[in-house]
């Protein structure tokens, strides 16, 4: 068997420290838990869970924190959650084969980020890389830390079938505007000390996002594009995305089809290849659109976009034709996808 140990960073968070923690039970984890200087009993919760309960003097460094908690471990194999979110799927035969098989890449996890919208709790369904061999990577920027490579060594990825909830949106705009404004001020320390660093304004224009300002968001999106983040970076291709969905929700689609600039690079990306249909959309032209929807269907990454989106699209062009039963097959395949149940009930009053 490899050892993999978990490794969190907690401050003032004894509840969901409980939840996050009697989670990992049925597996054969090593737990680190490292306290930033909390005031509640999250210490003594952790306890009840593992022996490995350490002490770190917070520097507004979250990647600092993270590399401690990993040097803390009895293992090199290093799996960080964090304290609001709560592992509900993990196959740990499925997980030793991909870590045997891939033994100097990171492991992608899936994560379902969940929010509240007008009393309704949704989520966004990302991939985020968490597992790595703390022997080839470490945590590199102070807010929205990064994993990369401690050395020259190609920075290589693989997809495990791991399955989280992230409950730390939760709780209304309020506790949203809390935690982003927290966000920032880091965020914007690192712009001064390096505004040519695109990193730290896509950071900014997704604490905007979260905020639900798109305005903004579009500011400090634009400014990471003008200093020309790697295509191949995984955060670049997010940053491209997100800035054309603020676009479009900023009723600017002429700005966000021009992002096909990009479209080299991320035409096998659902969410990309979605944002573009539907700037088409928007312009008036979906006999465009469709064929960008129609390619989504068989795109082999996405990293928060539904994959029923592309049916709901395709089925919507072909009603917009009064094709409406090529439409509702369409709509058929979304599932209980609800904007597609909508629209089959729409094609049945017709």
């Amino acid at each position: 068997m490899i050892p993999v140990s978990v490794c969190i960073i907690t401050k003032n968070e004894a509840a969901h420290l409980e939840n996050c923690l009697a989670a990992l039970q049925p597996f054969p984890f090593e737990v680190v838990v490292v306290d930033t200087g909390s005031s509640d009993h999250s210490k003594d919760v952790a306890r009840q869970f593992t022996d490995k309960v350490f002490d770190y003097t917070w520097t507004d460094d979250f990647s600092a924190a993270r590399n401690y908690a990993a040097s803390c471990a009895s293992h090199n194999i290093i799996f960080p959650i964090d304290t609001d979110e709560i592992i509900t799927s993990l196959d740990w035969d499925a997980l030793q084969s991909m870590l045997a098989s891939h033994p100097k890449s990171v492991g992608y996890i899936r994560r379902l980020d969940y929010f509240e919208v007008n009393s309704e709790i949704r989520h966004y369904d990302v991939m985020i890389e968490r597992i790595y061999d703390r022997r080839y990577y470490h945590y590199e920027r102070p807010i929205h830390e990064v994993i990369l490579p401690l050395s020259n060594t190609a920075h290589t990825s693989y997809e495990t079938s791991i399955t989280i909830d992230h409950i730390g949106y939760l709780g209304g705009q309020e506790a949203l505007q809390s935690k982003a404004e927290r966000n920032l001020a880091l965020l914007k320390a690192e712009v001064d000390k390096a505004p040519d660093d695109p990193y730290p304004y896509f950071q900014i224009g997704q604490s905007y996002m979260l905020m639900r300002n798109h305005q903004q968001a579009c500011e400090y999106f634009k400014e990471a594009l003008l200093r020309n983040p790697p295509p191949a970076e995984s955060y670049t291709r997010v940053l491209v995305n997100n800035y054309g969905n603020a676009l479009i929700d900023t009723d600017r689609p002429e700005d966000a089809i021009k992002l096909l600039s990009y479209y080299e690079y991320y035409d096998n990306n659902i969410d990309y290849l979605c944002m573009i249909g539907l700037s088409y959309m928007l312009l008036g032209q979906p006999l465009r659109a469709l064929p960008e929807f129609v390619k989504a269907l068989t795109a082999p990454t996405r990293d928060s976009n539904d994959p029923r989106v592309p049916s709901y699209y395709i089925g919507y062009i072909y009603e917009y034709y009064g094709k409406n039963d090529i439409a509702r097959t369409h709509y058929q395949n979304c599932g209980d996808y609800a904007p597609a149940i909508e629209a089959l009930a729409r094609l049945e009053a017709k």
